[in-house]
């Protein structure tokens, strides 16, 4: 099937999907459109083992694990869901090829990665596939923005003034999960006035919220447990959702994974992170690329991504679970890593 790109919502609702790539430089709503799909997959499922998290490492060394979830019966009935991420140079196809000869019938697949080129052979596996669709995730535009708007006003049951509404859209779009997280502390920021003002939002959005967002990654990825909580604690107290920190947590760790991927291929760290680095960042950065070892970051990723979900599927404690799991990472972070 070619790549889905219109109707993406009503499509992610469907039932009869079974082999599902969502890719693209825009990790919040890559992770979005992921959960959308696992919750209509999975529906009034009671098989409490019905969605499976898999890494590509996990099936790059045993590409039979992957077979093997798919074709299980689930015990309680209805479907299971499983979730692969796909990211680094991990080989995946060998695990992916047996379910498009052969799909599985009680199980729904949803390969998740960052973006992808048209030459890519897990892209090209999906959008060649007679039963299988990809979808493609960036930067949102000006109408996806006004509908992020429009659904976090509704559901705080608030209007915005149209010069609020398009200083906001300047500030936000990068990412779906960031920019939702803006506009629902916005909300909560405005709770009980009727109206978003053009104030709210050069009160509450912008730079200042956006560094301390990363002061907090960073204290996290450098094992500084106490800063981070310092930190977070203030984020949340001034507004700042808990996803908010875990996107912006995913998406530093994906671009530690890119450049680590180059430092192991030989390129020099400085290189490695790429242009646009703001300069007082850079020596944290080259420090924790050099201190994170793929392995140790896989295996962050694997954190924030289970992370996220159980923070929208506890949504009454989610700020806490946010925190919990970054606490994890910077346990790991704090612990020399072991010789190669």
């Amino acid at each position: 099937m070619a790549e889905v790109k219109t109707d993406i919502d009503r499509f992610l609702s469907r039932t009869d999907v079974g082999l599902l790539l969502i890719h693209g430089n825009d990790t919040g709503l890559v992770a979005e459109r992921a959960a959308a799909f696992t919750r209509a997959t999975l529906g009034s499922s009671a098989d409490p083992l019905g969605l499976i998290r898999l890494e590509a490492s996990e099936v790059s060394s045993d590409p039979a694990r992957l077979a093997d979830e798919a074709y299980a019966i689930p015990m309680f009935g209805g479907r299971r869901c499983i979730e692969l991420r796909v990211s680094g140079n991990w080989q995946v196809l060998p695990a992916l090829q047996p379910l498009f000869a052969n799909p599985p019938v009680d199980s729904a697949l949803v390969v998740t990665a960052g973006e992808l080129r048209k030459t890519s052979p897990v892209r090209k596996l999906f959008e060649q596939a007679k039963h299988a669709y990809a979808i493609a995730c960036y930067a949102d535009d000006a109408r996806a923005l006004d509908r992020v708007i429009d659904e976090e006003t509704a559901r705080a049951g608030l209007t915005i003034a149209g010069d609020a509404r398009a200083a906001l859209k300047q500030l936000i779009g990068s990412d779906r999960m960031a920019s939702r997280g803006e506009v629902s502390k916005l909300c909560l920021y405005a709770e009980g006035a009727g109206e978003i003002t053009l104030d709210d939002v050069r009160a509450v959005v912008g730079d200042a919220s956006a560094s301390a967002v990363d002061e907090a990654v960073d204290a996290v990825a450098g094992g500084d447990a106490p800063s981070f909580e310092r930190l977070y604690r203030r984020l949340v107290a001034a507004g700042t959702a808990g996803f908010t920190v875990a996107g912006a947590a995913q998406r530093h760790f994906d671009m530690l994974h890119r450049a680590r991927g180059q430092v192991e291929r030989g390129v020099d760290p400085e290189s490695a992170l790429g242009p646009g680095v703001f300069w007082k960042r850079k020596p944290m950065l080259l420090r924790q690329v050099q201190a994170w070892t793929l392995p140790r970051i896989e295996r962050a990723l694997a954190i924030i991504d289970r992370t996220i979900v159980d923070s929208r599927l506890r949504s009454g404690i989610a700020d806490e679970v946010v925190g919990q799991g970054m606490l994890m990472i910077a346990a790991i972070a704090a612990r020399p890593a072991r010789p190669a």
